[in-house]
Parts: C-alpha cells; structure tokens; sequence
C-alpha cells in the first residue's frame, strides 16, 4: 500500500494554489460579468441572452449560409470551408470574458468559454455537422504558452470536445513566435502567420471533418493559415469555431 504522501499535493503545491486564487479573486473577483450576480463569471440567466452574429463567409464578409466559404472566395488559397462564430463580440460580458480569460490568466473562464459554444450548436441545431468531428485547437508558440502558463484555445477545445463527446486532437504546432494580430493591418497579419504552423506527424485525417477551434476571430488569417496545414491531412473538411468575431 503506497504511502498517504505519494497521493496528496505537496504542501508547497497547496500553498502555492491557494495564493494564486487568493490573488485572482482580489484583481478578478467570482462575479457574473453582466448583472454582478456573486460566485460565477457568466450566470445562466445572462448566458441565455447571447446571440449568435449573422453568418458571413469568412473571406468577402457577406451574407453565407451557416458562414461557408462562398465559392467565388474558395480559390484565393482559402483553406476554411466555413467559419462558426457563436456570440456577438460588442455583447460586454463576452468581450470581458475573452480578456480575463487571455490577461488576467482566469483559466475557469475557458470551461465557460466551451459552454457558451455547446449552447450555440444546439441552439442552432448543429448537432449532426459536428458528429464524428475532431476538434483541433490553435495553437501558441511554447515560449507564449511557457509564459501564459496555458493556451486559451486549447483548453476551450478540451472542454468543448469533452461536453459533446468529440475527438480532441492538438495536432498543430506553432514553429515560430509571431506578432499579436490585434493591431496589425490586413495585410501583415496575413504575412504575420505564414508558414508559422506545422501538422505533427500523424496518421492521415482520413475524410474526417476538422473543427479548428480559437477564442476571437479577426479577419481569419491565423485559422486559415492552420486550415492550409490541415489539408495536407487530406481531411473532409476544416471549419472554423470561435466565441466571437472582433
């Protein structure tokens, strides 16, 4: 019988996890984002009130059903074969949601980040096009991830995957930093990703239909960039997932 030791946290680790929550319930208090409700970030009453922005095709930005890729747009080396966007980024508690979750490092947040995109397939009713997907998230090159402690996107398409019972499949690496998106224009984010992102080995992707998951969207050139990588998988298809679209 293996000592009590060998199966409890340190005393140092205990320690250290309580001061980390002690020191984020200080800067980032157990509030929901919208109406101040105590002991969740988003409660269900105020998670009920998201809406999903109208579906535009990730490369014109018109009108599409279900946000596919129109076929006009399909030949500019457009790796995406459409983009799911689950909530509109101008609604507070999202925003909110998104930055907590990236800055002030409230891994939590990511578990509600993946509810909120279960709730939008079923809300609207897109079971059957993730059956038997997999799901893949973006991902952060190590030297962020090291200083992040965490990858936001990964640990939403854990949780996500898990509550529907997908395959989750962290299959993409980031071969070297780039700068943050945010404040670049179209045209260097575009330059910023490319040829950053490599496919690990790995047994072909076999017709199977790839979700590619990440928090924000902005003009879709990081996921499409990993959308390229993933075709040489030779999958089905490669759809985006986001929270929200700045």
């Amino acid at each position: 019988m293996g000592s009590a030791g060998s199966s409890s946290p340190e005393p140092k680790t205990i320690a250290k996890n309580f001061a980390v929550k002690f020191l984020l319930d200080l800067v980032f208090p157990v509030l929901c984002q919208n109406c101040g409700a105590e002991g969740v970030y988003l409660c269900v009453p105020c998670q009920q009130k998201i809406t999903a922005p109208a579906s535009r095709c990730v490369v014109c930005g018109k009108t599409s059903l279900l946000g596919l890729t129109h076929p006009d747009c399909s030949s500019r080396e457009i790796g995406l074969s459409g983009l799911l966007v689950a909530a509109e980024y101008e609604y507070r508690p999202i925003r909110d949601l998104v930055w907590h979750f990236k800055y002030s490092l409230v891994r939590d947040i990511g578990e509600i980040l993946a509810t909120i995109l279960v709730d939008f397939v079923i809300k609207s009713d897109l079971q059957a096009h993730f059956e038997t997907a997999a799901i893949i998230p973006v991902p952060l090159h190590p030297r962020r991830q090291r200083l992040r402690g965490f990858n936001q996107a990964e640990l939403i398409a854990y949780h996500f995957a898990k509550k529907l019972g997908l395959t989750y499949l962290p299959i993409l690496k980031r071969m070297r930093p780039t700068r943050s998106q945010v404040d670049l224009p179209r045209g260097q984010r575009l330059e910023n990703v490319q040829d950053a992102f490599t496919l690990e080995p790995t047994p072909s992707l076999g017709e199977r239909k790839i979700i590619l998951l990440d928090d924000v969207a902005t003009t879709g050139a990081t996921l499409n960039e990993c959308a390229k990588v993933l075709r040489q998988g030779e999958p089905r298809e490669v759809w985006g997932l986001v929270v929200a679209r700045n």
